[in-house]
């Protein structure tokens, strides 16, 4: 988790920087009654940077459990705006960290002593967490304070487990060291397409609140070709992860 907020750090430096040297020269000097426009520098002309904290509904389900699950989680991120005002459309990202946890139950099967021979249905906890890079294109109105975001993310998975609970002690699988036919079955990358909607709440000491909406569909699974014993079901599948975000923060 230090890191990744290092990276957040850094990237925040590197961006205004760039800000700095992109903005628009349009005033002017006087030379002997003329006036001199200043060449811009840089492409990037203004950089917004939107700090914000994640509520997400969260769903589970495929082949590796007998039923899907749902929760809540959270999460928080960074974004970089780098659309101008009015400007129809731009380029628009994140660094950005989420929980994806979900239950259920009667979610997995679970072997409990002294009856080591018979598995039985147990409620579940699934655990899964991503560091994400999100890259967007930006689409606003000139007189509107909304937006569309239509974009993707990559991640890469920080906590991966799932833990049955049930009688005697609970039991933790930590996929990424776990193992089916010589492979891991954990996708520690993750793929995702996806699409947003934001609007401008309220304008607190100069800077917007802003809400955003987004939805993320899952292209890689987070664990593939795995059954849970005892589930009824004797062919392998994938777990995907699917989640529902709605994003709080200042813009600055």
């Amino acid at each position: 988790m230090t890191r990744f907020i290092h990276i957040i750090v850094f990237a925040a430096i590197v961006f205004t920087a760039a800000a700095s040297f992109g903005q628009n020269g349009a005033g002017a000097d006087s030379n002997g009654g003329r006036k001199v426009l200043r060449r811009d520098i840089g492409v990037v002309k203004k950089v917004t940077v939107y700090p914000y904290l994640t509520l997400s509904g969260n769903f589970q389900s495929g082949q590796a459990f007998p039923k899907s699950a749902s929760g809540i989680g959270y999460g928080f991120g960074l974004a970089f705006d780098l659309t101008e005002d009015k400007q129809p459309y731009g380029l628009y990202f994140d660094l950005a960290y989420q929980d994806m946890r979900a239950s259920a139950k009667d979610g997995g099967s679970k072997v409990v002593p002294p009856n080591d021979s018979v598995a039985i249905t147990v409620p579940v906890d699934h655990y899964f967490s991503y560091a994400l890079l999100e890259a967007f294109v930006k689409l606003q109105g000139e007189k509107s304070n909304g937006y569309f975001l239509i974009g993707a993310s990559v991640g890469f998975a920080t906590v991966a487990q799932t833990v049955k609970l049930g009688p005697g002690n609970a039991k933790v699988e930590d996929w990424s060291a776990t193992f089916y036919n010589n492979e891991f079955v954990l996708n520690v990358f993750r793929l995702d397409i996806r699409a947003g909607l934001g609007v401008k709440l309220a304008t607190i000491s100069g800077y917007p609140l802003v809400f955003e909406a987004r939805f993320g569909y899952p292209i890689t699974a987070a664990i593939s070709d795995w059954n849970d014993s005892g589930n009824g079901n004797s062919s392998h599948g994938p777990w995907r992860v699917l989640s529902f975000q709605g994003n709080f923060g200042l813009r600055f």
